[in-house]
This record gives structure tokens, C-alpha cells and sequence, in this order.
């Protein structure tokens, strides 16, 4: 025998076709939460993981960075006081291949610093090729008895 499916307690067709609709218009519309998601990146204002991102971007870590841009999908949209982000410090530092994955991550190739600078238009930056340990002190003790005949 043939098995027979009781319509009479079934969804009608057109009904099945608008919940799907609905379904689907609220599982991809994006939400309001995720619209503020990168709130804190885009906020032009100063913080440890900007000062940080700027840092391996001016020393070339390059992986690191496109590890960043990777696992954190505001990273490419973030923004200082001055109004610069990593693309800005990409060209700064002239780094193609961030320019490129920031680009491709969303990172706005207009946008403009507090200047009116857009990323493509920062001056190139002087290689950066020394970093003062962590543990370095302010000051340098080279010795010697302190005679400056101040006393």
C-alpha cells in the first residue's frame, strides 16, 4: 500500500512559503547588536589594542597583524583619535600585503583622518629599526662620579 499524508492537519502551502520568508528575512537581516558590534573599534579614540595595532604595523609584523585582521572582524575598521586606522598605518608603512587584507576585511579606502588624509594619501613613515628593550631604564648610568660643580 500506498501511505497517505493527512492534509487536514498540514500548514497550507502559501502559509509554509510566508513563515519560510519571514525566517529567513530575520535569520540575515543584520541585528542591531551586531550593527554596534564594532562600536568600540570605529570610535575615534585612543586605547591599548589601537597603540598595539599601530606598533606591529610600524615593525612590520606582518603575520601577526593578518592573524588580527583574521580573527577579529572590527580589527580592519578600527580607528585612533587622530582618526587613522590600519590602513592609514599600512601605507604609512608602505606593508602590501595588510593594505591588501584590510581591504578585503572591510576597511574603508576613503575614510579621512582628522587631517582630511585618506590611507592611499599618508606620507611614507622612515623605517623604524630600533626598539628599546622592556626592561631598558629612562636613564643611562655611563659611570663616573657626578662632578658637575653644582655643589
Amino acid at each position: 500500500g500506498t501511505s497517505r499524508i493527512d492534509r487536514s492537519r498540514a500548514m497550507p502551502r502559501h502559509a509554509f512559503v510566508l513563515a519560510l520568508c519571514a525566517l529567513l528575512a530575520v535569520a540575515t537581516a543584520p541585528s542591531f547588536a551586531s550593527a554596534n558590534a564594532c562600536e568600540e573599534w570605529t570610535a575615534w579614540e585612543d586605547s591599548e589594542v589601537k597603540s598595539q595595532a599601530w606598533e606591529h604595523i610600524a615593525h612590520g609584523n606582518v603575520e601577526l597583524v593578518l592573524r588580527s585582521i583574521a580573527e577579529e572582524p572590527c580589527f580592519a575598521k578600527m580607528r585612533a583619535r587622530d582618526g587613522r586606522g590600519p590602513l592609514h598605518w599600512a601605507h604609512e608603512f608602505h606593508e602590501r600585503r595588510l593594505i591588501d587584507a584590510l581591504l578585503a576585511a572591510g576597511a574603508d579606502a576613503e575614510a579621512t583622518d582628522a587631517t582630511g588624509l585618506t590611507p592611499a594619501r599618508m606620507p611614507r613613515a622612515p623605517p623604524i629599526t630600533y626598539t628599546a628593550p622592556e626592561d631598558a631604564e629612562d636613564e643611562i648610568d655611563y659611570g663616573g662620579d657626578d662632578d658637575d660643580d653644582d655643589d
